[in-house]
């Protein structure tokens, strides 16, 4: 694996980054650079400011690196809020769901990701993908503010019969508070 130092470092990264598209790569490379502060936020700039292929790329990357050490998200959490607002590609509000699924909020952050999470799971029109890790955030934020579990099981419980059977599936096990 290549080493990325600034500044031609960036440029040399956005290059490969362009170029390689295998989840083995994604893997391989979260796990080289996990622990390198500049790469992270390298990849976190392209990922909310890059072309729908980088974007996506990036998104997958990060996933892989938060699931190796939950805290690389922390410092870009409100940026992350921000891109979920803006028209991104499905699959960075997917990774972003996902990785907030496990991420922990200040209290003011709390209030953000829920209202997004809630937004997210809401629209029919969205992916189930992310319907349902809007849904797991949401879950697990509501663990700190309890208060939140009745409004989910309102909202996933609401239109239950005409969803997915993943979506069924994740919903059941929260309204009966078996996931994890």
């Amino acid at each position: 694996m290549t080493k990325f130092q600034a500044p031609e470092g960036k440029t040399a990264l956005k290059e490969q980054l362009s170029v390689s598209y295998h989840k083995n790569f994604w893997q391989e490379f979260a796990t080289t650079h996990v622990n390198d502060k500049e790469v992270v936020r390298w990849l976190f700039e392209f990922m909310l400011t890059g072309t729908d292929r980088l974007s996506q790329t990036c998104a997958e990357i990060i996933r892989h690196m938060s699931d190796i050490n939950r805290s690389v998200v922390t410092p870009f959490v409100d940026e992350l809020l921000d891109a979920l607002d803006s028209n991104r590609h499905d699959a960075v509000k997917r990774c972003t769901f996902r990785m907030f699924q496990y991420a922990t909020f200040t209290e003011e952050q709390s209030g953000r990701v829920v209202e997004a999470a809630f937004r997210h799971l809401q629209n029919r029109s969205n992916a189930i993908a992310i319907r349902v890790f809007a849904m797991t955030t949401i879950y697990n934020v509501s663990k700190t503010y309890p208060e939140l579990y009745e409004e989910l099981v309102a909202c996933i419980s609401e239109n239950l019969n005409e969803e997915s059977a993943g979506f069924k599936n994740r919903a059941g096990k929260i309204i009966n508070r078996k996931w994890k």
